[in-house]
C-alpha cells in the first residue's frame, strides 16, 4: 500500500504531531472497521481479526456500513434540525466518504468538528486529508476515551470548540471497547456533563441480545486477538443515556434510527442499538 504509506507519513511530519508508534503489527478497531468497510488503510493482523469475525457474524461488512450510514443520518439531524454547529466525534475511525465534518458543513459550513482517535495512523490519515470545508474548522486529538478529562482540557480542542455552547458528540461503535470494569457509563458521563444545556449525543453499540451465540464468539475472538470488545443489552446502552432527553424513535436497532430511504425490511439485521438524545 504504497500510497496509504506515503499519506500517513505526510500526516506523520506534521511538526503538531508527536512522533508515535503506528502499532501495525496488532489489530485496531480502526483499521478493522476500515477493512469492513473496503478501504486500503489496514494490515495483515487488522484483516484476520476482521475475518474471523465476519465467520460469527457473515453480515459484518453490511453493519459496518449501516453504523457508517447512521453517523450520517445524525450528523444531518444535528447540524440541521437541531441547528448544531459544534461537534465532538470521539473514535474517529480511519477518514472515509461520509466523514462528520463533510457531513455537518455540507448542512452548515460554519460547523467547528475536533476528531479524537487513539490510533496513530488515524491520526496521521486525518493530518494529511481532511480539510475544512466552507467557512468551518476541523482538528484533531489523538487521545482515548479511557482518560475524557484529558480530551476535554485539551488546549486543541478548547480552541475549537465552545463548551459553553451546544455540541453534538459522538460516540459511535466506541464505547464497546471499554470494559465494565473501566466505567464505560461514568467516561461517558464526564464527557456529556462538560456540554452546555442543548447539547446532544449519538451513540451506537452493538447489541448483546440480537443474537447471542454470534456475539459471544465475536467475544470469543476478539479476546484471542488481545482486543477489548463487550456487547451490551439494550437497557445497558440506554443508560449511557442517562437523564437526557432521547430523540424520537429512542433507542432502537441502527437500521431503524430515522431511516432516509424507507423502513428496512428488518431492521434488527444489523446487530446495533443507536440512539439520539438532548441535554435539557
Amino acid at each position: 500500500m504504497p500510497d496509504d504509506i506515503e499519506w500517513m507519513k505526510r500526516g506523520l511530519e506534521d511538526p503538531a504531531i508527536e512522533r508515535v508508534d503506528l502499532r501495525i503489527d496488532i489489530p485496531h478497531s480502526a483499521r478493522m472497521y476500515d477493512f469492513w468497510l473496503g478501504g486500503k488503510t489496514n494490515f495483515p493482523p487488522d484483516r484476520a481479526l476482521g475475518e474471523a469475525f465476519e465467520q460469527a457474524i457473515p453480515s459484518i461488512k453490511v453493519m459496518a456500513r449501516e453504523n457508517r450510514r447512521f453517523l450520517g443520518r445524525a450528523v444531518r439531524y444535528l447540524a440541521g434540525e437541531a441547528g448544531i454547529r459544534q461537534f465532538l466525534d470521539i473514535g474517529t475511525g480511519i477518514p472515509t466518504e461520509g466523514n462528520t465534518h463533510e457531513v455537518a458543513q455540507t448542512t452548515a459550513p460554519d460547523s467547528r468538528v475536533v476528531y479524537v482517535d487513539n490510533d496513530p495512523i488515524v491520526l496521521a490519515h486525518a493530518r494529511a486529508l481532511m480539510d475544512s470545508t466552507g467557512s468551518g474548522r476541523t482538528a484533531y486529538i489523538h487521545a482515548d476515551l479511557l482518560e475524557p478529562e484529558k480530551i476535554l482540557a485539551d488546549p486543541i480542542l478548547t480552541g475549537t470548540l465552545d463548551l459553553d455552547q451546544p455540541v453534538g458528540l459522538t460516540l459511535v461503535a466506541v464505547l464497546m471497547l471499554v470494559a465494565d470494569h473501566d466505567a464505560p457509563w461514568a467516561k461517558a458521563r464526564v464527557l456529556m456533563d462538560a456540554l452546555a444545556p442543548g447539547s446532544y449525543v449519538a451513540i451506537t453499540h452493538p447489541g448483546a441480545d440480537f443474537n447471542p451465540t454470534a456475539m459471544a464468539a465475536v467475544v470469543e475472538a476478539a479476546a484471542k486477538g488481545n482486543m477489548t470488545l463487550v456487547p451490551r443489552t439494550r437497557d445497558e446502552v440506554a443508560r449511557f443515556f442517562g437523564d437526557w432527553e432521547l430523540v424520537d424513535p429512542g433507542v432502537v436497532p441502527v437500521m431503524g434510527w430515522r431511516p432516509e430511504d424507507g423502513e428496512p425490511a428488518d431492521p434488527a439485521a444489523a446487530y446495533y442499538w443507536s440512539g439520539v438524545a438532548r441535554k435539557r
